[in-house]
């Protein structure tokens, strides 16, 4: 007991400020905020990607000789760019504004010399505009940098009180776009010596360092099957066995670069080239946060069913339905699992073996890889599976992975099971 609370002391004196830094971060909060904000854009996206390239061909044929061979001519020439198509864009304007809002300043200006920004740093086409492309993905982490940089001077120029400031009897709404003219007149600046310096360099532009230095190493080593195990396996278990929502704290980190290791699968997957990453939003989603983190719905299933215990078993039954669609707060902190030594064994393996199994038989090319198609992370499973590879392998691999799962909690769940009911029966006198 006393090694415990030792290690209990240690965890609460140096780990929880690093955690509590993390998590209050306005810039991290600022850029998860930014990469949620497409994702209606993006689920809607999705679904024409589902429906137009719905992988039986049955269906297909069935379509074609309705409306024609090219029946599905709105998904990637109408919806895909419309949607998916431009979230750097949305991205870009959804830090900045976070960025802005979390730190009390009117934040649609911010949005809109954020943008302002990354088209500073796209290089325009001979006959005059932009790549499609410079909309979507590949501009992500330009669009991330050049939200943070240009609302940190937005921010500061407001708060120093250096601007433009126009009589009382100008509406609110003009007042407040003079307030942003300084603002935005110093990043333009800014902007452009950037974009002239990066133009003397081998990469040309900022976009292309950015991708070839920056995203590139961070796609290898953020979705390797080393770098999954270590965050989404076990600092995210960590976390939650000491009460942090830990899935919350290692997106915030980690998210911008697993997004956009969905974004270059989902390129890839409509110019019909092999998928480059096996981890993306979606794969941690629906095989390491399967059921919640830990992957616990065989838990609630052997608590409802199984248990003497009658807490335990009115626990599983309440959790079960939540644990089905991807949500298992509710066993976690009512079990608890927090703090919980007996239960802290099965919710660190399920996780790293099933990113074990899953990453190995998407490498081996056993089950096909995400296609990058986003589907809301509450989809149970074994459809989330389906529907985030097309292939119905990925679906049963999830059913062994949930089966594999419950074999390493059986034991634990009857020595609690056990502890349970003999606390129970003591109360009672029985």
């Amino acid at each position: 007991m006393g090694k415990t609370n030792d290690f209990m002391n240690f965890i609460e004196e140096k780990a929880m400020p690093v955690v509590e830094l993390v998590s209050n971060n306005k810039i991290l909060l600022a850029i998860r905020d930014g990469l949620v904000l497409p994702m209606p854009l993006m689920i809607i996206g999705s679904i024409a990607i589902i429906i137009g390239d719905f992988p039986v061909p049955a269906f297909q044929q069935f379509m074609a000789s309705v409306f024609g061979e090219a029946w599905n001519w709105w998904n990637w020439d109408v919806i895909y760019p419309s949607t998916m198509g431009i979230v750097a864009l949305f991205t870009t304007f959804g830090v900045a504004y976070s960025l802005a809002k979390s730190n009390e300043v009117e934040p649609l200006p911010a949005g809109m010399i954020a943008l302002m920004a990354l088209f500073l740093l796209l290089i325009q086409m001979d006959g005059g505009g932009f790549k499609a492309d410079d909309f979507g993905a590949q501009s992500l982490f330009s669009g991330m940098i050049s939200a943070i940089i240009s609302s940190e001077i937005y921010i500061k120029v407001i708060k120093k009180n250096f601007v433009i400031k126009m009589p009382d009897s100008v509406p609110p709404a003009i007042s407040r776009s003079f307030t942003a003219l300084i603002p935005a007149g110093l990043v333009v600046i800014l902007f452009v010596v950037i974009r002239a310096v990066f133009s003397l360099t081998p990469y040309g532009s900022v976009n292309e360092f950015i991708i070839n230095v920056l995203q590139i190493p961070l796609l290898g080593v953020g979705t390797s099957l080393i770098g999954t195990e270590i965050t989404a396996g076990f600092f995210n278990t960590f976390f939650w066995m000491f009460g942090i929502h830990g899935t919350l704290i290692v997106q915030s980190v980690m998210q911008p670069i697993w997004e956009t290791a969905k974004y270059a699968n989902l390129a890839a997957f409509q110019a019909g080239q092999t998928l480059p990453y096996i981890v993306t939003t979606e794969y941690l989603d629906h095989f390491v946060f399967l059921t919640g983190s830990g992957l616990t719905l065989p838990l609630c299933i052997m608590f409802a069913f199984k248990a003497k215990s009658k807490q335990l078993k009115e626990l599983g039954r309440l959790a079960l339905v939540p644990s089905i669609f991807n949500i298992n707060e509710p066993l976690i902190y009512g079990l608890p699992i927090v703090m919980n030594p007996i239960m802290a064994i099965p919710f660190f393996l399920t996780p790293m073996l099933s990113i074990l199994i899953s990453y190995s038989a998407m490498a081996l090319n056993l089950v096909s890889r995400p296609t990058g198609v986003a589907i809301p992370f509450t989809t149970p499973a074994p459809f989330g599976g389906f529907l985030i590879t097309g292939d119905i392998k990925v679906a049963i691999l999830q059913i062994l992975v949930l089966l594999l799962a419950a074999l390493i909690y059986w034991p634990f769940f009857k020595i609690w099971d056990k502890k349970c009911t003999a606390e129970e029966n003591q109360i009672t006198g029985s």
